[in-house]
């Protein structure tokens, strides 16, 4: 149990004045401005908040110094700093994607079944975790949960030689867990102003926990031109154009599969 005990030795006195009347209530109750702060710190003698009956009082008296410097100017400090927030602003807030397909606007009786699934994806780049709730259309299928995440590193935004390498899994209720693995090299280059070209190459590959499925590669080279609108048009808000053409080669129980992609993205931030 800690004791307050006044040591009322003529050296002390003043000093447990001063103590007394910074730790008053009524100051301790009213904020401390800028200019109400004082100049020097209190000093506070050691001998005034040490329990003489404590066994260890001889120790702490000689290997400590005579006095603790008592700061009234902190408390306002951790005042100002709790009151503004920036305890708050330095955590970088995380993306949250809400996973919806398969949903028309408007349906009618007569349009076709299609698949659907919610749900909803924390982080985009470096690192994401989804999970999603499917609803197929086909006839006899049940509904199923899957769970997925991915840890990458992006490659570069800027010229010259860019890299990547990802890694991720998955698993569904009424599935087989997969783990995935992914590497990039390529290189992008500035052909005209505004307009970039982007050559890479990707080798990716599956393997799925399942008797007679195992591991799937492929190599898949990749060509893509995009288009600044915004600066080659001088317009208000962010402007690109991606045209992409792949071809997607197995090297180990995949498929052939060509793919292309033409993107027009348009974003305006409002001040």
């Amino acid at each position: 149990m800690f004791r307050f005990i006044l040591d009322c030795r003529p050296g002390l006195a003043p000093a447990m004045l001063i103590l007394a009347a910074a730790l008053s209530p009524a100051l301790a109750s009213a904020p401390i401005a800028a200019e109400e702060q004082p100049a020097t710190p209190l000093p506070i003698p050691r001998g005034a908040l040490i329990d003489p009956d404590a066994d260890e009082m001889p120790a702490l008296a000689t290997s400590e110094p005579d006095a603790i410097v008592f700061d009234p100017g902190l408390a306002a400090l951790g005042r100002v700093a709790a009151t503004s927030g920036a305890h708050l602003r330095a955590r970088a807030p995380i993306p949250v994607d809400i996973i919806r397909k398969g949903f028309a606007a408007r349906q009618s009786t007569m349009s076709a079944d299609q698949d659907r699934s919610v749900g909803f994806k924390l982080g985009r780049d470096a690192f994401s975790l989804s999970t999603t709730l499917s609803d197929p259309a086909s006839v006899g299928a049940t509904r199923n949960a899957e769970l997925r995440w991915r840890l990458a590193q992006p490659a570069g935004a800027g010229n010259g030689f860019i890299w990547g390498l990802a890694t991720g899994g998955g698993s569904a209720l009424y599935g087989n867990p997969e783990q995935i693995g992914e590497a990039l090299i390529g290189y992008r280059q500035e052909l005209f102003p505004h307009l970039t070209l982007t050559s890479q190459l990707t080798m990716g590959g599956t393997y799925v926990f399942a008797p007679g499925d195992g591991i799937h590669t492929a190599m898949t080279p990749e060509m893509k031109l995009s288009v600044d609108l915004a600066k080659l048009a001088d317009l208000p808000w962010q402007t690109s154009f991606d045209l992409t053409l792949a071809r997607k080669v197995p090297l180990v129980a995949s498929d052939f599969e060509t793919r292309g992609r033409a993107m027009l993205s348009l974003k305006y931030k409002w001040n």
